[in-house]
């Protein structure tokens, strides 16, 4: 399989470890017509998404027709295989990490269109019709561990209790922070129950008589530790990755289903990236 033509800094892309990973998900048929390599086509669905191409782009590049790509993409879609492909990676992900620092916390996309589109809604905050992205990652790595995709306009409290409730009671969680959006008692409750990990999420300020007491019960099962507080930022810095160097929410596709797609595919190429990055043979 010939290599992709790529910037030096997405030479991972041309990486063998990558292939080795790849072809355990993206296996020939064993009926039928043989038809183009799975694993060279989506190499290069990832480098439509590195290089901001179209469909037609990739089309004059390969000499492959432009319609046998988007039909590609359709059937892994139509198999949910991007979130299972990352399910799967991310699952050895965390069975790697020597304790686990989560960070959690949700960004938001614009549709494509700019206007209501199927499974989107309106973020007054932003001033915007979109879609947001809740996810955990590791603090160290800067790895996604799990993700969901929801409508704009869903509260960052619903999404973090969704996440909660999905994720595995047997990751070593050591630490779980998170910004004001996430002040629950009943969220922390749980994160406790779960890991019993330092939790750092800020208690907001209320402004009622008895508050001083109330934000006293509310901080007594948290952390303090400033150190911990600091590390809420880097999941800003994973996001505006994610956004500015694999181009989420710059795809030129509408409605939540691709925009879920879109998300488990951008974090499978962060976690292939890291593998090759730090020399670690997943599987």
């Amino acid at each position: 399989m010939n290599n992709i033509p790529v910037y030096a800094r997405f030479q991972w892309l041309n990486h063998e470890s990558v292939k080795k990973v790849l072809i355990r998900f993206l296996k020939p048929n064993a009926r039928g017509r043989k038809g183009y390599d799975k694993i060279y086509m989506f190499c290069w669905l990832m480098y439509k998404q590195l290089m901001e191409c179209t469909y037609r782009d990739l089309e004059s590049i390969t000499g492959i027709d432009y319609t046998t790509f988007i039909k590609f993409r359709k059937r892994l879609s139509a198999k949910n295989w991007f979130a299972d492909t990352f399910t799967i990676l991310s699952s050895y992900i965390s069975k790697y990490l020597n304790g686990i620092s989560l960070i959690l916390d949700s960004s938001f996309v614009e549709t494509y269109s700019g206007h209501d589109e199927e499974g989107s809604g309106y973020s007054g905050y932003k001033e915007k019709n979109g879609y947001k992205l809740h996810q955990f990652i590791d603090y160290k790595s800067r790895l996604p561990l799990l993700q969901a995709v929801s409508a704009g306009n869903v509260a960052d409290i619903n999404g973090g209790h969704r996440l909660l409730n999905r994720a595995p009671p047997k990751w070593q969680v050591k630490t779980f922070a998170a910004d004001k959006g996430y002040d629950s008692e009943y969220f922390v409750q749980s994160i406790i129950e779960k890991w019993n990990p330092k939790v750092a999420i800020p208690v907001r300020n209320f402004k009622y008589s008895g508050n001083d007491l109330n934000r006293a019960i509310r901080r007594k099962p948290r952390s303090h530790d400033p150190k911990l507080y600091r590390q809420r930022t880097e999941i800003e810095r994973y996001f505006s990755r994610k956004k500015n160097v694999f181009n989420l929410g710059e795809e030129k596709t509408r409605h939540l289903k691709n925009f879920r797609d879109n998300s488990y595919m951008t974090s499978i190429m962060e976690i292939l990236e890291w593998s090759v990055k730090n020399n670690v043979i997943i599987g």
